[in-house]
């Protein structure tokens, strides 16, 4: 049985509709997701610090609302998710900050918006924060042209480059992933591994649908002022459906009739979100509920649906508070009795003005342990928890080569230069190599206790084979895979022992799991499963201690 359920695990991925919820300790911003949809990947997030305005309303964005803005100092920054996150790409020479805030500041004297007394002092700001530049540059539409053709770079969420072109920006990410924005910064399109494709159609300057290249396509209903989603759906009659209250979202129903309420403070902070809106006179509210400091915004409790509670409290270094700060988090113990955690932050400067984290240090259950980051690519240099210490080296692009620690522990990695993949990995226990084919996909898989796993793949770079050796035991299983028109595994076959059919709904929900083989085949499917996962393990080299 519990091969079984592996099996339903691999094959199922991520198809059900869901939701998470949590809070980020560096600056005390209360996020949640939810997807609305099946077959789909259109999930929506709140972010309690954004003040973006986005298609779900304030402080709510997805990952298609991504949007690109040039800056005052030759740099690009990428707005993660419209309300998320921000990523910037600069080019390999210096940045000139300086001259950046010398063009900033004067379009702001000829608009009659900045006192000749200002001048010196605001000038200093900017050409130490990268971020204040960027925020004055978007508010005066301050902007330097970059020639089409220039590249820039980023390591802020792994290796990554914007290209510039005539019609527009390109952003590549090293696992081949491509996203393309038009000349106002808009994400038009989504390129994937296999050539999957993404593509945001408009009308009249207003999203109708995003469709991709297996036929798959979410359509779009806007409210009258063309802001607001109303509806999205897929196939078939069901809808997911929104309503707001000005430009805050209220209430949501996904397409299988989960609702939800949400309510918000007069700053838009949400502060409680009720999963049975729709209930029956008498029956009590299901709520998770939300406190925030008043003046900061920052969550200072959160009740879950189960009525416990955690707290948050927020400290900082009076000579230098925003470079140095922390977070101590408070919650019931197993034995009834509180619990705190404490999350430390350091931030240092770069030359450009960029800021980054140098520096996080934890007491968590008592264990301290402090994490000390790169400058070019916030990466752990050293980890040090209790007496041990781990060190971290790494390669001009910000991959990491070696690791060391004091408890006897290393590992040693090197690279395909063609994608810049693991080419081997060294440790105590042995090597493991890796080969890719022309595509970047993983072709072959070797270990020194004698396990290989073999990958051929479809056209549309999907596996259509894999064959399982062991030299010690000398089994070889062999493994094919046939796909259905939504690319989502329909039939799989193991030599010499049977096949497994998966039949799905419209949704995309798996509906059935059929083999006459029985839990033989189920069984047999699994190993081959773990056996790869096995192998392939040391390709993804934690940065742990």
């Amino acid at each position: 049985m519990r091969g079984t359920k592996i099996l339903l695990f691999l094959v199922a991925g991520a198809l059900s509709l869901s939701s998470y919820a949590g809070v980020n300790l560096k600056n005390g911003n209360f996020y949640i997701s939810y997807s609305d949809i099946v077959g789909f990947d259109l999930k929506r997030t709140y972010n309690s610090k954004s003040t973006s305005v986005g298609w779900y309303g304030f402080g709510w964005g997805t990952v298609y609302e991504t949007k690109l803005v040039p800056s005052a100092d030759g740099c690009v920054v990428i707005h993660e998710y419209g309300a998320g996150g921000k990523t910037r790409f600069c080019p390999k020479n210096s940045v000139d900050a300086d001259a950046a805030a010398k063009k900033i500041v004067e379009v702001m004297r000829k608009k009659n918006k900045l006192p000749a007394s200002s001048v010196k002092p605001l000038l200093k700001r900017l050409k130490n924060n990268a971020e204040l530049r960027h925020a004055y540059a978007q508010n005066f539409n301050v902007k330097t042209k970059i020639a089409a053709g220039s590249e820039l770079y980023s390591n802020q969420r792994g290796i990554q480059k914007v290209v510039v072109q005539k019609t527009g920006y390109k952003r590549i990410s090293n696992d081949g992933k491509e996203e393309h924005f038009d000349k106002a910064g808009n994400l038009t399109k989504v390129k994937t591994k296999g050539n999957y494709t993404v593509e945001l159609v408009y009308n009249k300057n207003k999203l109708k649908s995003i469709k991709d290249s297996k036929g798959a396509q979410v359509y779009f209903d806007w409210y009258s002022n063309g802001k607001r989603i109303k509806h999205l759906w897929t196939t078939g009659e069901k809808k997911a459906t929104f309503k707001y209250d000005g430009e805050n979202l209220v209430y949501s129903k996904d397409i299988q009739g989960n609702e939800y309420e949400y309510r918000y403070d007069t700053n838009h902070n949400m502060v409680r979100v009720v999963y049975n809106p729709s209930r029956k006179k008498g029956e009590p509210e299901d709520f998770m509920k939300m406190d925030y400091e008043d003046k900061t915004f920052f969550v200072s409790e959160i009740k879950d649906r189960n009525g416990d509670v955690t707290k948050y409290k927020y400290g900082s270094n009076p000579k230098k508070p925003n470079d140095h700060y922390w977070t101590e988090v408070t919650k019931t113990g197993f034995n009834g009795k509180p619990v705190t955690n404490k999350y430390e932050y350091e931030i240092k400067t770069k030359p450009d003005g960029a800021r980054y984290t140098y520096r996080i240090a934890t007491k968590i259950n008592g264990i301290k342990t402090e994490t000390i980051y790169s400058e070019c690519c916030g990466l752990p240099l050293k980890i040090a928890r209790g007496k041990h210490v781990t060190n971290f080296e790494y390669n001009d692009d910000g991959l990491l080569t070696k690791k060391t620690s004091t408890k006897g522990d290393f590992v040693q990695i090197e690279y395909d230069k063609k994608h810049k993949k693991i080419k081997k990995v060294t440790n105590a226990k042995g090597w493991t190599k890796f080969a890719y084919n022309d595509q970047g996909n993983l072709e072959r898989a070797v270990n020194s206790a004698g396990k290989a796993v073999l990958l051929i793949y479809n056209s549309k770079e999907k596996i259509s084979k894999m064959v399982d050796k062991d030299k010690k035991t000398k089994k070889v299983r062999t493994l094919s895979f046939e796909y259905n028109a939504l690319d989502k595994p329909e039939v799989i076959k193991m030599d010499k022992v049977g096949q497994i059919r998966v039949t799905y709904d419209n949704y995309g929900d798996i509906k059935r799991v059929e083999s006459k083989a029985g839990h033989k085949m189920a069984m047999q499917v699994t190993q081959a499963f773990q056996n790869l996962l096995a192998i392939v393990k040391p390709a993804g080299v934690n940065l742990n201690m």
